[in-house]
């Protein structure tokens, strides 16, 4: 997974991006899609974060995490992973976005839950605020620029994970983690939030049942469609899924 560029970014242009109500509407076979945002998460986060000690060998450390969002806003099964050994900070940000107010994501008017992907970026960069919501995770962003928004599986829909853990040999558990045996399925989500293509990109060989499964079922799951600059794009998300040690 590719983390955050180190590049600077202006603290007024994020300001914009992250404190502005962006226009996030698509309309599409008679339906508008907006999806779910941070609300006020980021002053949450800056004032019960314990800030990382970051070098000049280190400046960045990037949180990818998955939530939950009902109907209300309300975050919930918040998990986040953190590839360079960073624990507690790993620990303090799932704590910090977990049963938080965000703003729901809405349907024609109406408010539907989601699975929303995003990424918690803490910095020690001239230019650039010490931590930054991103809500994505990064796979787009040498198109898209480092403030798109990722498509967002819908809840109110079949979703994929649990499809997969209806067969009693489903062993496989969401999103990222350090251990090294993971299945991954790229799927493809057009500007309507279908899936219109998945195919794996990563499973050994004892994990052949999974990929298989997730190819499948991650096809039936439906999607806020990923935005970029507020318009509907067609965007890659990645089915995960990591398995516990033996």
């Amino acid at each position: 997974m590719k983390s955050l560029t180190a590049r600077k970014i202006t603290r007024g242009l994020t300001s914009l991006i992250i404190g502005l109500p962006l226009v996030f509407t698509h309309f599409a076979s008679a339906q508008t899609y907006v999806p779910a945002q941070f609300g006020n998460t980021l002053n949450y986060i800056e004032q019960t974060i314990t800030m990382p000690e970051l070098t000049a060998d280190q400046p960045v450390v990037a949180v990818y995490c998955q939530a939950d969002v009902d109907a209300n806003g309300i975050t919930s099964n918040a998990v986040c992973f953190e590839k360079e050994g960073f624990d507690s900070l790993r620990d303090q940000t799932t704590e910090a976005v977990n049963g938080r107010q965000f703003t729901p994501a809405q349907v024609d008017n109406k408010k539907v839950p989601v699975r929303m992907q995003f990424r918690v970026i803490y910095a020690k960069l001239d230019g650039q605020p010490p931590i930054m919501l991103l809500p994505n995770l990064g796979y787009m962003q040498s198109k898209y620029g480092h403030d798109y928004t990722d498509p967002q599986e819908r809840l109110d829909q079949p979703q994929w994970y649990e499809l997969y853990k209806r067969n009693d040999w489903a062993e496989g558990l969401p999103f990222f983690s350090r251990e090294e045996n993971m299945t991954r399925v790229l799927a493809m989500i057009d500007e309507n939030g279908k899936v219109i293509s998945a195919r794996r990109l990563e499973a050994q060989k004892t994990n052949k049942r999974d990929v298989v499964e997730v190819e499948k079922v991650v096809k039936k799951s439906s999607f806020i469609p990923g935005f970029s600059r507020g318009k509907a794009e067609r965007m890659q998300y990645v089915a995960v899924l990591h398995y516990r040690a033996e």
